[in-house]
């Protein structure tokens, strides 16, 4: 059976102990060649995606948009997020606006996330679709320019200067000049 620093498979029916599985093979996604490793895209964080926008990436998601087109719908959307149809219609046109998700044609109702970003399945499947619907890098928009420049505003107005610091280093001992 298992020995200190040893696994062995064991067969629960007849307690034999089975040979060593075969090496590994390599799977299409190992390597550096696979399109996630060469995105240039904005980083999700720095969109300030609302909640909506969050469960509608993972509504479309968990109904197969990250390995195919499916078809949503904002009412769908909105059932399943707890959220009224003018929010889940908000949400999906930034997400398109964004290039998270991808409309595959301008009048459908078919939608899929990015493949450089969200992708289950093959390497080459992932290499296929990008070649089909030649995906856009996921780019900023206003508002997420707007709450990347607040917050870097913000943490300038933390950061203490050289006046401040001095000044408050003068008023610890309890003096008053």
């Amino acid at each position: 059976m298992a020995r200190r620093g040893n696994i062995a498979l064991v067969n629960l029916d007849t307690g034999a102990v089975l040979p060593a599985p075969k090496a590994r093979t390599p799977h299409t996604m190992d390597g550096s060649y696979t399109l996630n490793a060469y995105t240039d895209d904005a980083p999700l964080y720095s969109l300030a995606l609302s909640g909506a926008e969050w469960a509608t990436i993972d509504w479309v998601r968990s109904n197969g948009g990250a390995g195919a087109a499916v078809k949503v719908t904002a009412l769908a959307v909105a059932e399943a997020i707890l959220a009224t149809e003018t929010t889940a219609k908000t949400a999906l046109a930034r997400l398109v606006k964004l290039n998270i998700l991808l409309k595959t044609s301008p009048r459908s109702q078919t939608y899929q996330l990015n493949p450089r970003r969200f992708w289950e399945g093959s390497g080459d499947a992932q290499v296929q679709a990008c070649r089909r619907l030649d995906p856009p890098p996921i780019t900023p928009d206003a508002k997420a320019v707007a709450a990347a420049k607040k917050a870097a505003e913000k943490a300038a107005a933390k950061t203490p200067g050289p006046r401040r610091a001095s000044a408050a280093r003068s008023t610890t001992n309890g003096g008053t000049r």
